[in-house]
């Protein structure tokens, strides 16, 4: 169990940038002191952790589920598809579903490539069609590997894009009001003080996230 020293956060996301990066940024600064652990994990094995009080809190995509216990969404972010640089569609400034609806999807087989494939399957579907998608046991780097090779393309929210990789563009895709909200679960009963003080640099960063243009905007359903 995480004591008053201690922070114990899984993450179904990047920390290459975007919010969540900016919520450690602060706690760092502030708390240099706390023995900060991540943990990458599948959602059920880190819910499980969570119920039993092993982590303190998980960051994942999606709005907050209250059958976990407390939650808040952080931020909602922009869609973007990861394509061959030297290819025709890196050459767009913006693409839409209709123009990648033949195209061959690439994702990892592991989280959040589960969901991300039921997102672009259920997207596809809406214009008639069936998506092209393969899955691949390899985690993100191997997952852009293949993009960069012409193996296809992929879906990414925008806090993936903190890393660059050989031969890989980000293009934004679909409307401007197609976003992926990412939120905090914790018990409420976790009385970490540690834990406290992290909610409450996140609870800054959602105010700043939800002053954007896009905080009235629908978000697109990112469940199974």
């Amino acid at each position: 169990m995480a004591g008053n020293g201690h922070l114990r956060i899984g993450l179904i996301a990047s920390l290459s940038r975007g919010a969540l990066r900016g919520v450690f940024e602060s706690f760092l600064a502030a708390h240099d002191d706390v023995d900060l652990c991540l943990i990458e994990s599948d959602r059920s094995e880190l819910l499980t952790l969570l119920n039993h009080r092993r982590i303190d809190a998980v960051y994942a995509a999606g709005e907050p589920d209250n059958t976990v216990g407390d939650g808040l969404t952080v931020d909602e972010e922009g869609l973007f598809l990861a394509v061959q640089a030297d290819g025709p569609l890196a050459s767009r400034e913006h693409l839409e579903w209709e123009d990648v609806a033949q195209a061959t999807f690439v994702v990892s087989a592991r989280e959040p490539g589960p969901e991300i494939h039921d997102y672009i399957i259920r997207r596809v579907s809406d214009l008639g069609r069936a998506a092209t998608v393969r899955r691949h046991r390899l985690g993100r780097e191997g997952i852009m590997t293949l993009v960069g090779l012409g193996l296809g393309v992929s879906l990414v929210a925008d806090h993936w894009r903190g890393v660059q990789y050989p031969n890989v563009a980000f293009i934004p895709i679909g409307a401007e009001d197609e976003r992926i909200p990412f939120s905090l679960a914790w018990r409420a009963e976790n009385d970490n003080p540690a834990l406290r003080r992290f909610l409450s640099l996140a609870r800054v960063e959602a105010k700043k996230a939800a002053s954007s243009p896009f905080a009235a905007s629908q978000s697109p359903d990112l469940s199974p």
